[in-house]
């Protein structure tokens, strides 16, 4: 195929009506970093699809154009109930090629998380189970996704209420077997909260970085954070090659200890320590919970439907979606939303000016990996090779995440804090502990963690034979509140009578 000219091209609303193969695209239904996916109907069966095409500036490079027929390969090979099935190809009128996959119906976990901020333990298991499966069923076919993260995992509502967890969006696959798509040495690509740390230094990856991502899932699954976050990606990237990772169970006193090593070993720093297969770090976290007295439900869970579906513009890549991001992890979604426009930005029209950002990024990298290795005195174990260490890395590409809506304009990659501020409470009585909603934060003897954010959130500290007492805070900064719980009142007992007393008969 030849250059395509883009002033002859069609842009994505001049694509209504066109047919990609026997579909014929109705409407958008969002837009990512290699393309723009439209909701699609066959005119006869009137069967729905969704059709993904590839971005026209996309279409004139060579490699990206591989990379997304890999991506319809990878998928339609695998024939798994969990990973979405891609059954047609081709090539619109205006030269950019397109798949066929299916329409599902419900929300990407992301947008699910975002409404409940954390799963239970009896619900996140179920979910993660089959998305397991799922990638040793495409790490057996000699494929690594390396773009592992909730917002491709889509929740599918069947009729039944029963929720199939699906594997979405192979754009960054990589096959383990030669190739003809190819990833530059040095050059690492993936979506920073989920990237395993050669993935971070831009090192040859194996199917134990999918592991490693998948180990981050199951720790923001449980706990509503990943385990590494940051002011910008780079410092991100930094944090999963030199932070050891935090223990899920002293961000949520609620989980039980047992499950903290499961996790932890898919998050170690040396591939080797970890799982082989993400099938067996999952029976490990599975086994932990049944040792701790969980009791995890058999099938696919049965969850209640989102909240209303959200603007056509908001809809994620690749699905209808009826989820609408709300609730208490606005800052999360805040940090995302930004990463998201910078990562598109990365990949748009100022190609050399990224070039060189993220080459100081991968400079910044080096010299916080070296800078550790000096404070350790040369004693400690080394987190890369000393071919690595002494050689600053190739420019870092961070590859867009599925992105909603137009892109920011090109700027140098930074983020929204995110981060937690600490409330500490002086008055309560022995014993009282902080809630957000439902969700236990910690004792109110603190200090108590609260996910930074510029809204109010409201809080309420109970305590045994107290009365609730709620505050409503803005947690934009680290604080100290004074509080006071009144005692309970106890109705005065009432004087027995016959009829309370036992019949002896």
């Amino acid at each position: 195929m030849g250059l395509l000219d883009a002033r002859k091209t069609p842009t994505d609303g001049e694509l209504y009506g066109e047919m990609a193969g026997e579909y014929r695209i109705v409407r958008k239904l969002g837009t990512g970093g290699f393309g723009t996916v439209f909701e699609a109907e066959h005119p006869v069966l009137r069967r729905k699809a969704a059709v993904k095409v590839l971005h026209t500036n996309r279409s004139v490079d060579s490699a990206a154009v591989l990379r997304f027929i890999a991506e319809a390969q990878s998928a339609n090979q695998i024939r798994h109930r969990h990973i979405v099935d891609i059954f047609s190809f081709g090539t619109l009128k205006g030269g950019r090629h397109f798949y066929v996959m299916d329409l599902l119906d419900g929300a990407p976990l992301d947008r699910y998380l975002k409404e409940r901020f954390s799963l239970p333990v009896e619900i996140a298991l179920p979910l993660l189970g089959p998305i397991a499966d799922a990638l040793d069923a495409l790490h057996a076919a000699g494929i690594i996704h390396r773009d592992v993260k909730p917002a491709n995992i889509f929740l599918a509502w069947e009729s039944s209420g029963e929720v199939v967890p699906k594997l979405l969006d192979f754009g960054l696959v990589k096959l383990l077997a030669d190739s003809p798509v190819h990833t530059a040495s040095g050059v690492p690509m993936g979506t920073p909260y989920y990237m395993s740390p050669e993935q971070c230094r831009g090192e040859k990856i194996d199917a134990r970085s999918d592991v490693y991502a998948f180990g981050v899932i199951c720790q923001e699954l449980l706990t509503g954070f990943p385990p590494f976050t940051g002011d910008s990606p780079s410092a991100v990237l930094v944090a999963h090659i030199v932070q050891a990772p935090p223990r899920m169970s002293e961000r949520s006193p609620e989980l039980p200890t047992e499950l903290d090593e499961p996790v932890l070993a898919m998050l170690a720093k040396d591939a080797a320590a970890r799982p082989s297969s993400v099938g067996e770090a999952f029976r490990a976290l599975a086994e932990a919970a049944k040792r701790a007295g969980i009791e995890l439900p058999s099938g696919l869970p049965h969850l209640p439907r989102p909240s209303a579906p959200p603007d056509d513009d908001e809809a994620p890549v690749g699905v209808r979606s009826t989820a609408r991001p709300t609730g208490a992890r606005r800052a999360f979604e805040e940090l995302e939303a930004q990463a998201k426009r910078d990562s598109d930005a990365v990949k748009g029209a100022e190609r050399r000016r990224t070039v060189l950002t993220w080459g100081a990024v991968a400079l910044l990298v080096g010299v916080a990996v070296a800078s550790l290795s000096l404070l350790k005195g040369g004693t400690a174990q080394k987190t890369e090779s000393p071919e690595t260490s002494s050689t600053p890395s190739a420019p870092v590409v961070v590859s867009p995440p599925e992105v909603n809506g137009p892109a920011a304009p090109a700027t140098q990659p930074s983020a929204s804090v995110l981060r937690t501020v600490e409330l500490t409470l002086s008055g309560a009585p022995e014993g009282a502990e902080v809630f957000l909603g439902d969700r236990k934060l910690g004792n109110a003897s603190g200090p108590v963690p609260l996910p930074y954010g510029n809204d109010p959130v409201v809080l309420t500290v109970k305590a045994p034979d107290y009365e609730p007492k709620t505050l409503h805070l803005t947690p934009s900064a680290s604080m100290a509140v004074s509080v006071s719980l009144t005692k309970a009142r106890r109705a005065p007992k009432r004087p027995k009578t016959s009829s309370d007393l036992e019949n002896p008969f």
